[in-house]
């Protein structure tokens, strides 16, 4: 075997590195490539001894040069010139090898032309590689070239008529990228005619026929694979992702048909019908039809589960349970979500110790700091709240998540009204990344609520420094300098940028209408006010809104205003406050 591809072979993971540094032009350097590329063919194992595709030549050092800028061009993510650098060496040395290394940093870095270059050239220099003809086939599909293809494909087709098969798949699957439908269409049935009995062929002629728009055709071809071929999912589910795309009414009626044609339909679209008709909420016949297919798939894990979801949105609860605890015994996929959700059905059901029990058992998966976290709440509020915050410590160790557990661990001494315990957790986290905003924001919150309010405007003054359009941190900075009384022209200035943000924000208009008022603009705080209660009802939005009715004289309407929150939430702090001082 000749010298340089012997190199070539051993190339990317020893070559490279030892003369990675070689300069450009220099011809000390590439003689001492040289004698670096014969040590190495010596030491290469044989390869390709019988293969007349391969050249027998001499290593130039121009070439080796090509090929480690080729390969360094490919370590440092630069994938199409490498290509190109490959094409070029492929063309001059007429090697096999090279051309297909090109279309691989081609096809790796989606260059569907350079790709078609280097395939097309890795073909004409080895004319029996199975993978380059293939994956030319697959490429010029991918570029809509289905014209050029079909030279190809046919001479694929007579060669192996065994794989017949997969070259229909790939026809169907690459239908919508092909630019001239109707020729499309065209070529397929051609192809598709000499097949008559294979359901792939099928397959590929309803793909373009629906591109075409050619809907009779389709119909026949699903009609046609109902009869021949009606366990074969992959053509239903393809139409039914794309009439969903458009339309899921269309999707669930096409559905819908194809179940009735198929009376052993599978699992898969049986339960793809539910989802469907679940994501549009036709509760009652995604139930309904869970039901009558039961019997047929007896202990099915994911059917169990979506009847008992449909049941539990249906207001089910004992029948959800049921049919989701047997989901579990049949073995459903997802147990740490199942699981999550029978936690939730029980805290729905006002079992807090049945809730917890379930939420402890989450031991993995997106749900676990969720369901934790609950388990701690319904700890705490049976009066265990250190020993709530002490099992969120055991799952810190667990997750990545430390902020998060920080914030769930100080809310729970915060609602036990321990606001020294969360104060501490909260600088504790803070101590060790200065910059998380959220817990900076729960702090603040909690500091205004001690009444420390200039140190909660200090920490807000740093979530907004940090991040200057977060709509939350500059309501609540503007919001706070308001109640303190200072700088309320820069306090509006804060809440104007949330409002512009978020212009119906009920509690930004709240804001706004606050800080107009504490400057003594009451006639033009009222109408903020007006729409932030008409929005939300809430008591510290109708205790603002009754003293700047209050002030302009407008008694009875502040009295009706505070009556009806007084009525919800007798005991909200700010109403209170106001009250008191006010006396009405």
């Amino acid at each position: 075997m000749n010298a340089l591809f012997r190199l070539f072979a051993v190339l990317t993971p020893l070559a490279l590195s030892a003369c990675a540094s070689l300069p450009h032009a220099a011809p000390a350097a590439n003689a001492q490539a040289s004698k670096a590329a014969s040590a190495a063919a010596d030491d290469a194992p044989p390869r390709d001894e019988d293969n007349p595709a391969i050249p027998h030549q001499q290593l130039r050092a121009e070439w080796l040069y090509g090929l480690l800028a080729g390969e360094m061009a490919a370590r440092n993510g630069a994938a199409p010139q490498a290509a190109e650098t490959y094409i070029a060496l492929a063309r001059e040395s007429r090697d096999p090898r090279i051309a297909r290394r090109a279309a691989e940093f081609a096809m790796f870095a989606g260059q569907l032309q350079s790709a078609t270059t280097a395939l097309s050239l890795w073909l004409e220099l080895e004319p029996t590689a199975d993978t380059a003809r293939e994956q030319l086939i697959i490429a010029l599909l991918r570029g809509g070239k289905l014209a050029e293809s079909r030279p190809l494909i046919e001479a694929e087709l007579a060669r192996q008529p065994q794989r017949a098969a997969g070259v229909f798949v790939q026809l169907a699957r690459l239908a919508a990228v092909q630019s001239d439908k109707q020729g499309a269409e065209t070529l397929v049935s051609e192809l598709a005619a000499r097949y008559p009995d294979l359901p792939e062929a099928h397959f590929a002629l309803i793909a373009v026929a629906a591109e075409a728009g050619d809907q009779p055709t389709v119909d026949s071809g699903f009609a046609q694979l109902a009869r021949t071929a009606p366990q074969w999912d992959l053509p239903v589910l393809w139409q039914v992702d794309r009439l969903r795309r458009q339309s899921a009414a269309d999707a669930i009626s096409f559905l819908k048909q194809e179940l009735a044609r198929r009376p052993q339909s599978s699992i898969e679209l049986n339960t793809s019908y539910i989802r469907l008709l679940a994501g549009e909420k036709r509760f009652a016949e995604a139930e309904a039809h869970a039901a009558s297919i039961e019997s047929r798939f007896a202990n099915n894990g994911e059917l169990l589960y979506l009847h008992g979801l449909l049941a539990y949105q249906t207001g089910e609860l004992p029948q959800a349970r049921k049919l989701l605890e047997a989901a579990l015994r049949a073995g459903y996929s997802d147990s740490n979500t199942l699981r999550f959700t029978l936690g939730q059905l029980a805290d729905e059901l006002k079992q807090p110790a049945e809730a917890r029990r379930w939420y402890m058992q989450v031991d993995g998966g997106d749900s676990l700091l969720q369901a934790r976290v609950r388990a701690a709440q319904i700890q705490a509020a049976d009066g265990q709240w250190r020993e709530a915050i002490d099992s969120l410590n055991n799952l810190a160790e667990q997750q990545a998540d430390s902020e998060r557990i920080a914030e769930a661990q100080a809310m729970l001494a915060r609602d036990a009204k321990q606001y020294d315990a969360a104060l501490g957790i909260l600088g504790g986290a803070l101590k060790q990344d200065p910059e998380q905003t959220d817990l900076l924001y729960e702090r603040a919150l909690l500091l205004d609520q001690l009444g420390r309010s200039a140190e909660a405007e200090q920490d807000l003054r740093t979530v907004v420094r940090l991040k200057p359009d977060d709509v939350q941190g500059l309501n609540a900075l503007g919001y706070v300098m308001a109640n303190r009384g200072v700088q309320l022209k820069e306090a509006q200035s804060y809440i104007q940028r949330a409002l512009k943000a978020e212009p119906d924000n009920a509690m930004i208009l709240d804001s706004l209408g606050w800080v107009l008022f504490k400057q003594g603009l009451a006639s033009e705080a009222l109408p903020h006010l007006q729409a932030s209660y008409a929005r939300l009802p809430d008591a510290e939005v109708a205790a603002h809104l009754g003293e700047v009715l209050w002030s302009l004289g407008r008694k009875d309407e502040a009295r009706h205003v505070w009556d009806e929150a007084r009525k919800s939430a007798p005991d909200h702090p700010v109403l209170k406050e106001t009250l008191d001082r006010i006396k009405p």
